[in-house]
């Protein structure tokens, strides 16, 4: 390993509380289902993956986003595949992550909760956007990117399924 990860990476350690080391389940490498619909009626999918790594002496979770693959990127090129990384750090004043997500196209500030048995990130810069987690168990997770409309509906504006690999 090099410098750089062996000061990146780190175990568990006791700076995000157990109550609150929601995002532990997803520590590992997955395999990805995505799911949209870039135009209307073209149902589009995309074979992924996603990585969460604990970082910086335990105080955050780092993830890197892969769309499509590397096993698919020459087979099922995406014009709009996004490679991108999340940094989750434990705001321990608010009870809650503060999370910047990022790729070449955008960069994106949110703030995680635990509702219920969901993770729910509020994009700060547009109040009715949200990224949730849900039915996360030791194998398997559903990602959303969702629009609450004022009424109170959703809109799905794309979804993955997370299988862990291994």
């Amino acid at each position: 390993m090099d410098i750089f990860s062996e000061a990146l990476l780190s175990p568990k350690t006791d700076k995000i509380p157990d109550d609150f080391d929601w995002f532990a389940p997803l520590i590992g490498d997955w395999i990805c289902d995505y799911y949209d619909e870039p135009e209307a009626g073209r149902k589009r999918h995309v074979a992924g993956e996603w990585i969460f790594r604990r970082i910086l002496e335990g105080t955050g979770i780092q993830d890197i986003f892969i769309f499509p693959s590397r096993d698919t990127m020459k087979s099922d090129p995406q014009p709009d595949g996004e490679y991108g990384t999340s940094l989750r750090m434990f705001n321990r004043e608010k009870g809650w992550y503060d999370v910047v997500y990022t790729c070449e196209r955008c960069m994106k500030r949110l703030t995680f909760t635990r509702q219920g048995t969901s993770l729910v990130g509020q994009v700060l810069d547009e109040n009715n956007a949200f990224w949730i987690f849900s039915e996360i168990t030791q194998d398997r997770f559903h990602w959303e990117n969702v629009l609450i409309r004022e009424d109170g509906t959703k809109e799905l504006v794309c979804e993955i399924f997370g299988k862990r690999i291994g």
